[in-house]
């Protein structure tokens, strides 16, 4: 029983990292994430800081990064250092010390900084993703932390393809999904993000599902749901803020 478990974890695993690397991008693509706890009352200084430093070194790019805070759920309060999507060659030749990257890291942001948080590294799913133009000019996210049942990729993929048909349809909300190159006990296997501006659209849902039985029919949104739930253990969302 045990060596099946294993198989099907692997076969699992196998299937994140295979699916997250296909798409129009000839170019598997990495987001790596890095969570960061300013000192009390450092907060202003320390996006100033770090925006500082985005514009000095990593605007766009093979390094293009930035700054996110954590407004609701798991660690609020808490901001997360976000370098990519990029190719995964960045990883194998990072900037380092060259041109003074590592000093103003450590002279200006570094003494600003708490505490220094759990570091992720995620496959940017270009065939399931949409609206990666959208999500840049967005003030705000939610993001969805997906823990999926063994063996149960294949359904999920399913179940994105036609989310991201339907934010194709409307045009007006990033649907991102990121695969994770990491595996952790009872972590996510997947995360799902959509865009927003305001408190008031995300409240509306963006009428989901009414543009989804437009895609696939009446009564889909419910199977849907139904077929969710079957697939998935559990998930933690969060909302959060692109500081610009």
């Amino acid at each position: 029983m045990k060596k099946v478990t294993l198989i099907i974890l692997i076969a699992t695993f196998i299937a994140i990292n295979t699916y997250s690397q296909t798409g129009s991008d000839a170019t598997p693509m990495a987001i790596e994430t890095l969570m960061l706890l300013p000192k009390r009352g450092m907060e202003e200084k320390f996006e100033a800081a770090v925006l500082a430093h985005v514009k000095k070194y990593h605007p766009e790019g093979p390094y293009v990064a930035g700054l996110r805070k954590n407004e609701y759920g798991e660690k609020a309060g808490w901001y997360m250092w976000v370098m990519g999507p990029v190719p995964y060659s960045s990883l194998d030749k990072p900037l380092g010390k060259d041109n003074g990257h590592e000093a103003d890291w450590n002279t200006n942001i570094d003494p600003l900084v708490e505490e220094y948080g759990t570091a992720g590294l995620w496959g940017y799913n270009t065939e399931l993703s949409y609206g990666m133009d959208i999500f840049k000019k967005s003030k705000h996210y939610e993001v969805w932390g997906v823990n999926l049942k063994p063996g149960k990729y294949y359904r999920f993929k399913a179940i994105a393809e036609k989310l991201k048909k339907t934010y194709e349809s409307t045009g007006k909300t990033a649907f991102l999904v990121l695969d994770n190159n990491l595996h952790t006990t009872g972590g996510a296997d997947v995360s799902l993000v959509w865009s927003f501006d305001t408190y008031a659209d995300w409240a509306t849902d963006f009428n989901t599902k009414t543009a989804y039985e437009k895609q696939f029919g009446e009564g889909s949104w419910e199977r849907m749901i139904d077929e969710w739930m079957d697939i998935i253990v559990d998930y933690n969302s969060y909302i959060r803020t692109s500081i610009r």
